[in-house]
């Protein structure tokens, strides 16, 4: 029996709040440039991308697949390829309209099988001709290999051709009490055998033929035909089904590294460095990092960001500044390669190591709806208190102007308490705000543990759109008194 797994997720369970990821990180963005238009390309991406959970032990088994399907991207296109052509074959060639019949059921299942006898000797090409390295790769190369040869092929492709039962259906049968029918068994010939009867009845020959005018029997011989395929239609069908099954596995699973092949072709084209993310216990640590749905909106490079940060347990990155800075910016650029790097692919960063494999959640600013019988406040908190419930040790929230809807000390207080919260349960904040009063307080309080970054602004009054190490910065009243008004 055939048995594979590429991608290692498990019962694949989405991420809570996967909506919102979508939404705020722009995913789709993402999965759009990956998938290159092919739908099963985008929807196994949207799945492995807002996996629940990410083990070390799986992101790395993808990780060094990815890399294998990189060295060997003919192969793999290859065998997406016949996949894909061979589901599409089978689905039009078998309809079965009447699955009760047993004469039906075998009919269809012989053009299925016969489709994809076919496809398998393609396959095994492929596979004889790769040497892939991953365990991934290997583990699946070797399962087809051990259940797939070319005697066995060649054997195939002779019973799909006995079961079309050019000559009729042939069969025997024991003559039982009161002269019924018991023990229907369906005659196949052996290997250089053309007449089955022949070596049924070795001497006599015995001939019945059915009048044409006979309604009655014909009725009851075709209900004899169906009796003796009943037994044969259930065993052709499973045969079927799991050849059908292999082909749909091979394809979904395949579609995973085709969006990785297409999205390291994107990278190339626009000259964005690709780094595999490494573990790194107590850290977080990028550089030359690159928001990748920018990247892909603008078409070109966008500014690169770098951080350092050394904390045992949670940690807090917070931004501040004039607006138009590159903060949002920096906020998803963080989130995408975070997703990215759980998904076990390459990020756009010269370097990228995570102290977890934590869950990723977002609390990015929504519309208000008019139609809640609440303010926009009390949204906000719902959504995080929703996001809160699901939080483990290790996991990363990023928050965009969060409790920014009412007034600046409430803010500031509530703001204090649930950060604070947060990085004292373990859990790692990335968190953008203008709150004066928070800033001031909760980084004189978590000075080991708090990172503050801030838009550069160059001796001129240039803005780089580059996040550094700093303190609270004025907006940009300060910038233009003192161009206008100071001069």
């Amino acid at each position: 029996m055939i048995e594979f797994d590429l991608l290692r997720t498990g019962a694949a369970r989405p991420a809570a709040g996967a909506d919102d990821l979508r939404r705020d990180l722009e995913l789709d963005k993402i999965v759009a440039a990956a998938s290159g238009g092919d739908e099963l390309v985008a929807e196994v991406w949207r799945e492995v991308l807002l996996l629940a959970d990410a083990s070390p032990d799986s992101i790395s088994y993808r990780q060094d697949a990815v890399r294998d399907a990189l060295r060997n991207r003919d192969a793999v296109l290859g065998l997406y390829r016949i996949a894909n052509e061979t589901v599409d074959a089978v689905r039009r060639r078998v309809f079965l309209f009447r699955p009760h019949d047993p004469a039906v059921v075998v009919h269809e299942a012989v053009n299925g099988l016969e489709v994809m006898v076919a496809s398998l000797r393609d396959v095994l090409a492929v596979l004889k001709s790769t040497a892939f390295s991953s365990e991934a790769f290997r583990q699946m190369s070797k399962s087809v290999l051990d259940n797939i040869n070319d005697e066995f092929l060649a054997s195939a492709q002779e019973l799909v051709k006995v079961l079309r039962f050019e000559n009729g259906v042939q069969f025997s049968v024991r003559i039982g009490e009161l002269n019924s029918l018991e023990d229907p068994v369906l005659l196949v010939p052996r290997k250089g055998e053309s007449n089955i009867l022949s070596k049924v009845l070795r001497r006599d020959e015995y001939v019945y033929r059915l009048d044409p005018r006979d309604e009655a029997g014909a009725y009851i011989l075709d209900d004899i035909r169906k009796w003796v395929l009943a037994n044969a239609a259930s065993t052709i069908f499973k045969a079927f089904k799991h050849l059908d099954s292999f082909f749909q596995d091979l394809r979904r699973q395949l579609a995973f590294y085709v969006g990785a092949i297409n999205l390291s072709g994107y990278f190339e084209k626009l000259g964005l460095p690709a780094a595999y993310p490494r573990l790194s216990k107590g850290a977080l640590k990028f550089s030359g990092m690159h928001c990748l749905s920018l990247s892909i909106s603008a078409g070109s490079r966008p500014v690169p960001y770098d951080l350092d940060v050394k904390a045992e347990g949670g940690f807090a990155v917070v931004v501040t500044g004039a607006n138009r800075g590159g903060k949002t910016t920096f906020l998803k650029a963080v989130g995408q390669s975070l997703v990215l790097a759980r998904a076990g692919l390459f990020v756009p960063a010269d370097e990228f190591a995570l102290p977890s494999t934590g869950a990723v959640y977002t609390h990015f600013p929504r519309r208000e709806d008019r139609t809640l019988s609440y303010g926009k406040f009390e949204e906000e908190v719902k959504r995080l208190s929703a996001i809160v419930e699901g939080l483990r040790r290790g996991d990363y929230v990023l928050m965009d102007e969060t409790f920014s809807s009412t007034n600046q000390v409430e803010a500031s207080v509530v703001a204090e308490e649930v950060i604070a919260a947060l990085v004292d349960s373990g859990v790692n904040v990335f968190y953008v705000t203008f709150l004066q009063d928070f800033l001031n307080r909760f980084l004189d309080r978590y000075r080991e543990r708090a990172v503050l970054l801030v838009p550069e602004v160059r001796q001129d009054g240039t803005r780089t759109f580059r996040l550094v190490r700093g303190k609270p910065t004025p907006g940009y009243a300060i910038d233009i008194w003192r161009k206008y008004m100071a001069a």
